[in-house]
């Protein structure tokens, strides 16, 4: 049973619930539920000449984003570690076949899978060669999404909740030790929930492993889930401030958070 911690705030623009519940052995998480039809939901890619790193809050200033959530995994360079796509734009491709999700910003339609590309990144000058090939969605779906970002495992898909991680080809201990993490996850409603989990690294405090993050995400309603970067990356901002406790490496306004490669914001569609 989900022990609540922080009810809904609400803000004059947003139509947004954020949410803060305790699940025990000093876990803390955290929760934005976001309804596509009011609020609009866009990757950004972090900024830099030789490290495009940037933190969560910081992209979220930048862009004068209401919430902000980190994204993807990423390289010491802050090159994307999987696939990435923004409005069309492919800054990254899967080398696995890991999940993803993509959308678009005036279609209605979200899809969560497990994908791969025809090519990679450095194979192709042009843009328009690459195409995704989903494992259980239709590849033209995904060739006419704006926006796509990847992570690993999926975590939830057709509102049953995976069982078996390994077609992603991830490290066992990844899955199995609790650390902090970060997914994204729809409802049949529709709406987009993103979920952080506080922990410190090794699973000494806190975090979840994949199963008990698959099975939170279920249990919140979501027909879909996918897991994101976690770690010191898992970093939540809402109202311009970090509302989690992250456990990265540079220190920021009281946080420790981590300079990441990419991030989700949410703009109220009267503003945006």
């Amino acid at each position: 049973m989900l022990l609540l911690a922080i009810c809904c705030i609400s803000f004059d623009l947003q139509a947004f619930v954020y949410e803060c519940v305790s699940k025990g052995h000093l876990t803390s998480v955290y929760i934005l539920t976001v309804d596509p039809k009011e609020d609009v939901i866009i990757p950004v890619k972090a900024q830099g000449e030789k490290v495009a790193r940037e933190t969560v809050l910081t992209l979220a200033r930048r862009q004068g984003a209401s919430a902000a959530i980190n994204g993807g995994f990423w390289k010491w360079n802050g090159e994307p570690a999987g696939i990435l796509k923004i409005d069309h734009i492919w800054y990254g491709t899967p080398l696995k076949p890991r999940g993803a999700i993509g959308w678009s910003l005036n279609y209605p339609r979200v899809c969560i899978d497990r994908v791969l590309t025809n090519y990679q990144l450095t194979d192709s000058l042009e843009d328009g060669e690459i195409e995704v090939v989903p494992m259980s969605t239709l590849p033209e779906v995904w060739q006419e999404f704006e926006h796509i970002v990847g992570g690993t495992p999926v975590l939830v898909k057709d509102g049953e909740r995976i069982k078996d991680f390994s077609p992603e080809q991830t490290l066992h201990s990844f899955l199995v030790r609790r650390h902090p993490r970060t997914a994204v996850g729809i409802k049949e409603t529709g709406e987009w929930v993103f979920v952080v989990v506080d922990g410190c690294f090794y699973g000494l405090l806190g975090g979840m492993t994949i199963t008990k993050l698959a099975q939170f995400m279920q249990e919140l309603g979501c027909v879909d889930a996918l897991n994101l970067d976690g770690g010191g990356s898992s970093t939540m901002v809402v109202g311009d401030v970090v509302v989690n406790d992250p456990c990265g490496s540079l220190h920021e306004e009281g946080k420790k958070v981590e300079a990441i490669s990419d991030a989700f914001l949410i703009f109220s569609r009267q503003s945006f």
